[in-house]
């Protein structure tokens, strides 16, 4: 687990190959060689070894229920819907396997009862698990807004978020600090050393559920595009480079980096897209370090932005912003502060794309992109949702669908709800909200 948190997928998988050579019994190692596949981009060994993994030992609950999440990401949902069920049957009050279930489309009514009906009994029971409960809360919200009881799904979310925002405060002042001392700093210097022999990056920013998959989808249905999705090693640089400032704070130490921890690249690729969100905290170094890349900042209604994240799941730490209604308004105010900063200091390295435009115009958006990217436009990029690609966000479902228009002002029906959020939005920052509202 060690090498994997450090990119290190490679030995990663060398280390856990010996592990199930000397205990082939060790069930867990298998699921861990899946998640290091699906690091490579190696989607369908992933789902082959899980797939052997369950065959041999259809009784292990934790084989199905990631098997069942693999097939999710490759959009084979019949077959993710039945290694569902097979979790659900080995244990039916395990809260991640419920939370799991109750997203799938295609479920029956007589799903969706016995799901509202277990779920409901297990938040009965009382627990000191507070991740566990709140992942319970999730899942009712999930079933309440499939049934369209805005009211229940609300009341659901706010107790989960209540559940994991706690002991999360010092993250906040964290992230605040952060911010300040990045846009304080002077911009790296450009790299010495040779230039990589990679293809052109093109990298992706902009808030959670802002929109981003979708401009990586429509990309990477380019024939010489390859998506690589949200990749880490800019984040895992940072943290070296904030740490050890004197051995990592280094333009051409990113270069090095990040081209060493790359997944494996499709031959004839022109560009290839990662699309980091956070990674709008960094594109000071990003474009020193990458003077070809095309940077791309996806803009939305932060209200809309909020209310999408509001209702996803990112777990306890994982973009613990996102279980505050205020918090999430600090974290939407430094990444205005952040763009902004970076337009100032990197006149026109930044191209904002926006969301509204992008799904009621999507040829006319679409052809934008291609021009960005220096690629031509293929009329494949008019449909994103026909991609093979493995989607592992939070969109993984919503992407699966024809670009539409229909989240497009969809805070105004929890306006009251998302009231915090608003009034914590710095008008000097957001002046377009503050328009919009006179």
């Amino acid at each position: 687990m060690a090498l994997l948190r450090e990119h290190q997928e490679a030995d990663a998988l060398t280390a856990v190959d010996l592990v199930l050579k000397d205990q082939p019994g060790n069930l867990q190692a298998y699921c861990l060689k899946a998640d290091i596949l699906d690091e490579q981009h190696q989607w369908q060994r992933a789902i082959d070894v899980l797939t052997e993994l369950v065959e041999q030992h259809p009784k292990f609950h934790y084989g199905q229920l990631r098997l069942a999440k693999a097939y999710v990401s490759v959009e084979q949902l019949d077959a993710a819907l039945e290694h569902a069920r097979a979790a659900l049957r080995l244990a039916p009050d395990h809260p991640e396997t419920l939370e799991f279930a109750a997203t799938l489309p295609g479920l029956s009514q007589d799903d969706r009862t016995a799901l509202k009906v277990q779920v409901s009994k297990a938040i009965g029971v009382p627990s000191d698990n507070r991740e566990g409960v709140a992942t319970l809360h999730f899942a009712a919200a999930s079933l309440a807004r499939h049934e369209g009881d805005t009211t229940q799904e609300m009341g659901h979310l706010n107790e989960g978020h209540s559940l994991l925002r706690e002991g999360l405060r010092e993250l906040e002042g964290r992230s605040e600090r952060d911010c300040c001392k990045r846009l304080a700093a002077p911009l790296l210097a450009a790299p010495t050393g040779p230039r990589p022999d990679i293809p052109r990056p093109i990298f992706v920013v902009g808030q959670p559920r802002s929109g981003t998959t979708l401009v990586e989808r429509i990309l990477s249905a380019h024939s010489n595009v390859q998506g690589l999705g949200e990749l880490a090693a800019v984040h895992h640089w940072a943290r070296k480079a904030e740490a050890r400032p004197s051995d990592w704070q280094d333009a051409q130490k990113l270069v090095d980096f990040y081209v060493g921890h790359l997944p494996d690249l499709s031959e004839g690729s022109a560009t290839f897209v990662d699309k980091a969100p956070g990674n709008y905290a960094l594109l000071g170094a990003i474009a020193q370090a990458f003077p070809e890349a095309v940077i791309l900042n996806v803009e939305r209604d932060p209200r809309d932005v909020a209310l999408s994240m509001w209702r996803t799941h990112f777990g306890a730490a994982g973009l613990h912003y996102t279980h505050d209604l205020k918090w999430m308004a600090a974290e939407a105010n430094r990444y205005r502060r952040y763009i902004l900063h970076w337009q100032q200091e990197l006149p026109g390295r930044i191209h904002s794309i926006r969301y509204e435009n992008l799904v009621e115009n999507l040829r006319d958006a679409a052809n934008e992109l291609a021009r960005l990217s220096g690629v031509g436009f293929e009329d494949g990029m008019l449909s994103p949702q026909a991609s093979s690609e493995a989607v592992r966000t939070a969109s993984n479902l919503q992407i699966r669908k024809p670009v539409n228009t229909s989240s497009i002002g969809r805070w105004h029906t929890f306006a009251d709800q998302l009231a915090p959020f608003v009034k914590g939005l710095e008008p000097d920052l957001w002046p377009e909200i503050q328009a919009a509202d006179e």
